[in-house]
């Protein structure tokens, strides 16, 4: 059957009202899953995260128990001290490693009126820190505690201010404690200065002795010499 103009126009107007109305369900659709979708993205960003358990390592030390530690001495002041105490164990007291003192500032423990810490002047040279000791035919002697030391040594000489010292000749001799010589004896006279030298390790005492062994002068038997600067080390 022929259908009119008219009709065939409406058949297309209601052809097309179908399709519009697909149009709208399919944008209403991909609205509805964009706004649904970004829902479902913002509860997963808000999901709780998970937990981080931390374990804890305890650091035990050990305390040593009493005699485990070296066996030190300790001063009052609570400083570390090498070594013991001299007194407690029964030796002499040792000098200091390397220190040095003179006789002059040590006591005689034996000798004549004549042996005397001064000054002394030999061949016009001054030493400020000596001994002055007589000599004459018997010899004149002084004795010092020499423990813990291992050396002495002087510049000797007949003193320029004694009595009979020009032509006059002597001799310096050091012995241990039971009067044996030490080392080589020294030959003074008023017109030089000689080394005195001599190794004492070992000797808890010296003798120091000056025999006159010529006179300048016929009627007198002494004169002085002297110990220049003479010290232990």
């Amino acid at each position: 059957m022929d259908l009119t103009k008219q009709e065939r126009r409406a058949r297309r107007r209601w052809g097309v009202i179908p399709k519009w109305f697909e149009l709208l369900a399919i944008c209403a659709a991909t609205i509805a899953a964009g706004f649904f979708g970004g829902r479902e993205t913002v509860v997963r960003a808000d999901d709780p995260k998970p937990e981080v358990t931390v374990t804890a390592t305890t650091t035990v030390t050990a305390t040593p128990e009493p005699g485990d530690s070296a066996d030190t001495d300790t001063d009052t002041d609570n400083e570390p001290r090498v070594g013991g105490d001299p007194e407690e164990s029964g030796g002499p007291e040792s000098p200091p490693p390397g220190s040095v003192v003179y006789l002059s500032d040590r006591d005689v423990i034996d000798g004549g009126s004549d042996a005397n810490a001064q000054p002394v002047t030999i061949r016009a040279k001054h030493f400020a820190k000596s001994v002055r000791l007589g000599c004459n035919g018997a010899g004149e002697s002084a004795v010092y505690s020499t423990s813990g030391y291992t050396r002495l040594e002087a510049k000797v000489g007949i003193l320029a201010d004694s009595h009979n010292a020009i032509g006059s000749v002597g001799s310096i001799q050091v012995a241990n404690a039971a009067g044996n010589p030490i080392g080589e004896e020294v030959v003074i006279r008023s017109s030089a200065i000689e080394d005195l030298s001599v190794d004492i390790s070992g000797q808890d005492q010296i003798r120091i002795t000056c025999v006159m062994t010529k006179s300048g002068d016929e009627s007198s038997s002494h004169f002085y010499s002297g110990l220049g600067n003479a010290a232990l080390s």
